[in-house]
């Protein structure tokens, strides 16, 4: 698979571009600055011209290396946003395409990829949606380490789900983003943890608003970790929700197999999914006979799978926390979910 050029200019300079990735061997990806958070991780290098840097600037991506500056002229300020965000080179553009050839090669080799991230959303009100994710957390965190982020201000907590609510460690209120670069491995050490599950969420009675540019400040350091990234989103769209669910690799959408779940569901997908590539989660049972693939018809997101009530699950949470049973049916659909995000993080 050819290595991937993530352009961020005018269209002006696409051809110019072009050429040159193509002259070096790369498949061009046309990006837009505003929500690029994905292939900004993924590429292998960037092309950003000074229009692209200033909303850059303002995203706080991490920093990451093979990002260059181009231009059609000698653009001082493109050239000093560049520099703030570490780009390798800046070139004008068609006169030195020589130059960036040669840059675009010297910047293909092999490097880390980021692990995979999802975004699991209820589509109504106790979809299960919390369960899910811790579910899909701690199946992950069998052989990976794995960043859980609670991000659901009306849930209950990701860390009274495990069980952690009473262990020291970071919470929302105790990071800030402003800087833009959180250091992954010190943010794995410092939050509460269950076996190779790390989860940051509120802190028990804080109402205070999420930031967004913290929130993405954290999941860039868990992914350039190498952290799998389960995040419970919530139903509210807003900057944070957008930011999690423009950086996963695909969303699970979770719901309950009844009409009035169905209702509130297409209007959730509507308002926070739209065409982004989304499967659904369907927990039984239906009490009007509903199958699960009616209700991913009528919802209108592809079926990934349904289960079954699981018995004294609750109590089990009460008691000591998640803990998941090798062949329940909240296993299975854990289980489901990390297969395809396996299969995500290799694209």
């Amino acid at each position: 698979m050819s290595d991937v050029l993530l352009v961020l200019t005018d269209p002006v300079l696409h051809p110019d571009v072009a050429r040159c990735a193509a002259a070096t061997g790369y498949a061009v990806v046309i990006g837009e600055p505003s929500s690029c958070r994905h292939d900004w991780l993924r590429a292998t290098a960037v092309a950003a011209d000074a229009e692209a840097l200033e909303a850059l600037t303002t995203l706080r991506p991490p920093r990451r290396p093979g990002l260059v500056v181009v231009g059609a002229g000698d653009d001082q300020r493109g050239w000093q946003l560049g520099m703030a965000l570490g780009a390798q080179g800046g070139f004008v553009l068609p006169d030195e395409e020589s130059a960036l050839v040669s840059a675009l090669s010297e910047f293909r080799r092999p490097v880390r990829r980021p692990a995979g991230a999802v975004a699991v959303i209820g589509g109504h009100g106790g979809a299960g949606a919390s369960t899910l994710a811790v579910a899909v957390a701690l199946t992950a965190g069998v052989s990976d380490d794995v960043l859980l982020i609670d991000a659901d201000q009306a849930g209950a907590g990701a860390d009274l789900l495990l069980g952690v609510e009473e262990k020291s460690g970071l919470r929302w209120a105790d990071v800030t983003g402003e800087t833009g670069v959180i250091s992954g491995p010190a943010l794995r050490a410092a939050l509460p943890r269950v076996g190779r599950v790390s989860v940051i969420g509120p802190a028990r009675d804080d109402v205070s608003p999420l930031r967004p540019d913290t929130v993405l400040a954290v999941v860039d350091a868990g992914r350039t970790a190498g952290d799998v990234v389960v995040a419970d989103v919530g139903r509210e769209p807003g900057p944070s929700a957008s930011g999690l669910i423009d950086t996963a690799d695909f969303i699970v959408v979770v719901t309950t197999a009844s009409v009035h779940a169905v209702a509130a569901t297409r209007r959730t997908a509507a308002r926070m999914v739209g065409d982004r590539d989304a499967v659904l989660v369907v927990r039984g049972p239906s009490p009007g006979g509903l199958r699960a693939r009616d209700v991913a018809d009528a919802v209108g997101i592809p079926l990934l799978g349904g289960y079954r009530p699981e018995r004294s699950l609750s109590a089990r949470c009460e008691a000591s926390g998640l803990r998941l049973r090798r062949r329940g049916p909240l296993t299975t659909a854990a289980r489901d979910v990390c297969d395809r995000l396996t299969v995500g993080a290799r694209r």
